[in-house]
């Protein structure tokens, strides 16, 4: 095991309110193949994300507030693929997935395939207060965020020259597999393949981003748990193609008498083994999450080959994270690498 030294945030994971609550906060911003020019943006993206929902938190927000201010600040910054900057599909337009899930009740909300709004994930929290439905796609899920007071924005609101410049490339190159995204030389195939760095920055990768978080108060043994993410999908995909993040059970999990838990990384293989899930219920077994988010990385990639980071957090508090692409972005205490 090794401790990724490139895109770690080392934060206080645990701290206490001015009420005594205890905190337990954990941020994720891709595990991917980072490259060396996006290594800064991504340390400072999630630090300003983990200062926003440690602000709103001291501040006596509601939890689930100081969670999508985290994911506001993750989905308004360009380094990373969610909201502003997200990635192009196969016809050069942003299709935005979120989800969020709360471990006391098992609520949950999701969208995928949703239009340009600024922030996806707040109209996956309208949706799980709601309580009509768990996930709508496309237009529909569209229609609802109108409804809800949502701004859409025009198609190129959300879009930056890069990404037109970007998606250009993939095409003239032959649309190259975003597998290579998440792999060992990832960087070093898909830059031969794309043949050109725009600004050294490699803007046809970007990473998932997520937040996990425990509150405990001062008259309880055990946490409540709450799991938010957010994400553009990855380069040139199929129109209405949907990933792992907005699905309950393969991108995202939280239960109370598991665990919260969050995965980046090649949607398409979380999906087919339903990890989130499978490791809330290692952890409700026994298992500590470390060992759940080390044990399920290394089954998805003997099964299917796939790649990516996992992190999560049980009701006792204890965390897990870990990845088995060549870099994680994290804000927390520790993370291993599993390759």
């Amino acid at each position: 095991m090794k401790l990724n030294s490139h895109s770690f945030v080392e934060c206080a994971q645990d701290f206490e309110l001015p009420n005594k609550t205890q905190v337990r906060l954990l941020i994720h911003g891709g595990a991917w193949d980072i490259p060396p020019a996006l290594q800064q943006g991504h340390r400072q993206g999630l630090q300003k994300a983990y200062d926003a929902a440690q602000s709103s938190l001291k501040a006596s927000q509601e939890p689930w507030q100081s969670v999508l201010a985290a994911l506001d600040i993750l989905e308004d910054d360009p380094v990373f693929d969610a909201g502003f900057g997200s990635f192009l599909n196969e016809h050069g337009k942003v299709e935005l997935d979120a989800a969020v899930m709360e471990g006391a009740n098992l609520s949950a909300g999701a969208v995928a395939c949703l239009d340009s709004f600024a922030h996806p994930a707040r109209v996956a929290h309208s949706l799980m207060q709601s309580e009509q439905h768990v996930l709508l796609v496309g237009g529909g899920a569209s229609d609802f965020a109108i409804q809800q007071g949502f701004v859409a924005l025009n198609d190129d609101a959300l879009v930056l020259p890069r990404e037109k410049r970007a998606h250009e490339l993939w095409q003239n190159a032959g649309r190259p597999d975003a597998r290579l995204f998440f792999a060992e030389g990832g960087s070093a195939s898909l830059n031969a393949k794309i043949g050109e760095n725009i600004n050294g920055s490699e803007p046809h990768k970007r990473g998932t981003v997520g937040v996990i978080l425990g509150l405990k108060k001062i008259n309880s043994d055990l946490f409540t748990l709450f799991a938010a993410t957010s994400t553009g999908g990855i380069p040139g995909k199929k129109r209405g193609r949907v990933g792992d993040t907005p699905l309950v059970g393969a991108g995202i999990y939280a239960d109370d008498e598991g665990a919260a838990v969050l995965c980046t990384g090649w949607g398409e293989a979380f999906i087919r083994m339903g990890v989130a899930k499978s490791v809330s219920e290692k952890v409700a077994n026994g298992m500590h999450p470390q060992q759940a988010v080390e044990n399920a990385l290394h089954t998805l990639l003997r099964r299917t080959g796939g790649r990516g980071g996992i992190i999560a957090l049980d009701a006792q508090g204890r965390s897990g994270a870990a990845f088995s692409t060549p870099d994680m972005a994290f804000a927390g205490n520790s993370v291993k690498c599993i390759l």
